[in-house]
């Protein structure tokens, strides 16, 4: 069994606006994977919050469980690839969420892969207090003879190599790039930003605070910022995405979760009166962002990009 929980707090990145975090040395570069976070170990997957999406997975943790040491701590993404589009596919991972006894033929029609960046343990040593450098080699040493769908991340020194990664990479889904000092060490309390990241699309990362229109079919998310709130501590609302799809509405449903108060609003780009919003425990959404959204205002309604549920609304800030 591993050695550090798979509960344990893992590493967060600041976001930056360039690639070269000022006044940072000892870079390497990395791609910024679109997909779950996890930790894994001996078979089993946890996500970032400490949840178990072992059982989502019956494709993969198998395939973990038998390649790799029991006692082997890994950090990394869980993928899923789109062969016809040539990209990766957040949303088939997303599919599993909501599958429940379809899981297996779900997993089935878009395999999952593991994309490995990082060792926490290893041999039943606790590695997360040895520099990035060194956790790097014992991580390419366990995973030198390993195969897909266990896959190591690949890791620049280039700058010129890595501004090549940000500007064709994309094109495949990847959302952009990760940047780490090789002498940092791993984190072992929540919320500590040790890497920078750099997203190569401009959006932005929100709470759900609450809906419009019915459970059964909501019509749109009503948003707050992270980490602002209002006069009683609660989070302040700074408006709504766009009208959504009936699709789109339907595969929110599982995320709605009603606290049983509700509110009315007057949205200020043109509803005919108050709208009622029923207000749900929040939820990270990443919506398409505009100059005004990136500068804390929404002067627009805003389009949804996509839910993550993966991600802890405490860590949106």
């Amino acid at each position: 069994m591993p050695g550090v929980s798979l509960r344990s707090p893992v590493a967060l990145a600041r976001p930056i606006d360039d690639l070269t975090p000022q006044g940072a040395q000892n870079l390497v570069w990395e791609p910024k994977w679109d997909g779950y976070r996890a930790l894994v170990g001996a078979g089993r997957i946890y996500s970032r919050n400490g949840t178990n999406l072992t059982p989502l997975f019956p494709d993969l943790a198998p395939v973990l469980a038998a390649r790799l040491p029991q006692d082997l701590v890994l950090d990394g993404e869980v993928i899923a690839w789109d062969p016809a589009a040539g990209r990766l596919d957040f949303e088939g991972l997303q599919a599993r969420i909501t599958a429940g006894r379809r899981i297996r033929a779900v997993a089935a029609r878009r395999p999952a892969q593991l994309v490995v960046f990082d060792v926490l343990a290893a041999g039943g040593e606790d590695l997360r207090g040895r520099p990035l450098q060194e956790r790097r080699a014992v991580l390419e040493h366990a995973l030198g003879a390993i195969a897909s769908p266990i896959v190591l991340c690949q890791q620049t020194d280039d700058l010129l190599l890595a501004r090549e990664w940000f500007g064709t990479l994309t094109a495949g889904g990847i959302e952009g790039l990760v940047i780490k000092d090789v002498l940092s060490t791993y984190p072992t309390t929540a919320g500590q930003r040790v890497w920078w990241k750099v997203k190569a699309r401009r959006t932005l990362d929100m709470l759900a605070i609450g809906f419009t229109g019915e459970a059964a079919s909501p019509t749109a998310l009503v948003l707050a910022f992270p980490g602002v709130v209002d006069d009683e501590g609660q989070p302040a609302t700074a408006g709504s995405t766009t009208t959504l799809s009936k699709t789109v509405g339907r595969a929110l449903i599982p995320l709605l979760h009603p606290t049983g108060e509700t509110f009315q609003r007057t949205f200020a780009w043109g509803s005919a009166g108050p709208t009622t919003v029923t207000i749900v425990e929040p939820f990270v959404v990443e919506v398409e962002a505009d100059v005004s959204a990136a500068a804390g205002v929404l002067r627009h309604a805003v389009r949804l990009h996509r839910a993550r549920p993966d991600v802890d609304p405490a860590e949106a800030l």
